[in-house]
């Protein structure tokens, strides 16, 4: 389940009595703790029976959930910069755009974690539980993600290829082992070069997870798992970054549940050889 108060904003799928729903509530969230459903329907000109549904339908078992954590998420939004205010301009000072950033940041982060669901990251693991071997496929920055996860499943076990080149990349996907998963790293999920990928990896019959910031893209359409991660839409420069900030911490959720499932007798051997053998 997404943040609420994002679900609210953005009225994806709302009917017309939904919407306007959506509308009071963002305006007048400060009368809410003492507004009963009889109220509110009242106020937003629908029924009771309604207000309930529009509850469940944000993922909640009825009113007084969603009122619980509306207003928790409201609380948060009213006492930080968000949206417009967020815009930065040449008027901007070092410390304005300090906090902005970190505002920024911190609310993609925050955003991720609501989008993600643990039985994804469950799926995940039945998945690279069956395989030693992980193939990345990525482009510009996202191939620094790669890189930072293909080193860090090593301590999992995992043995991972990353190919900086789009060939090698088209070559890799053409002769994987059915038992290699094949793991995708794109912001938009859009990548002309990264579909073609996908769909062949599709049609061999290998598994695919798929991390991005459009969980509704084509790329994410053939993956057998998909992480979203929470991306800057109305700043585009920032986006790029933001995004690989959100996919490095899904990569450490990610890591870290692998780690779980590791001998740690094994693992500590493993790094005990590396510090006698290995000087850095």
């Amino acid at each position: 389940m997404t943040g609420v108060v994002k679900q609210l904003q953005d009225k994806d799928g709302f009917s017309e009595s939904e919407a306007m729903i959506a509308d009071y509530l963002l305006a007048n969230f400060r009368m809410l703790p003492g507004m009963s459903t009889r109220q509110l329907a009242k106020e937003t000109f629908t029924s009771s029976a309604a207000i309930v549904r529009f509850s469940q339908k944000l993922g909640f078992g009825g009113y007084t959930e969603f009122r619980v954590k509306f207003l928790a998420e409201m609380m948060q939004y009213v006492d930080r910069p968000h949206g417009k205010e967020l815009m930065m301009t040449d008027r901007d000072s070092v410390h304005s755009i300090l906090d902005k950033v970190t505002s920024i940041e911190i609310d993609a982060l925050k955003d991720t974690r609501n989008m993600l669901e643990p039985s994804d990251f469950v799926r995940a693991l039945a998945l690279l539980n069956k395989t030693e071997h992980v193939d990345f496929y990525a482009t510009d920055n996202n191939l620094d993600i790669a890189n930072m996860a293909a080193s860090s499943f090593i301590m999992a076990n995992k043995c991972s290829t990353v190919h900086p080149a789009m060939t090698m990349q088209y070559l890799q996907a053409t002769g994987a082992p059915k038992e290699h998963v094949a793991f995708f790293i794109s912001r938009t999920g859009e990548n002309r070069m990264l579909l073609d990928i996908g769909r062949l990896i599709k049609l061999r019959g290998n598994p695919i997870i798929v991390l991005t910031a459009s969980p509704r893209s084509s790329l994410a359409s053939v993956a057998d798992v998909v992480f979203p991660v929470a991306t800057v839409k109305s700043m585009e420069e920032l986006g790029p970054r933001v995004f690989l900030m959100g996919a490095k911490y899904v990569m450490d959720i990610l890591f870290a549940v692998l780690m779980t499932r590791v001998d740690f007798h094994s693992a500590r051997q493993k790094e005990q050889w590396l510090s006698k053998h290995f000087y850095y």
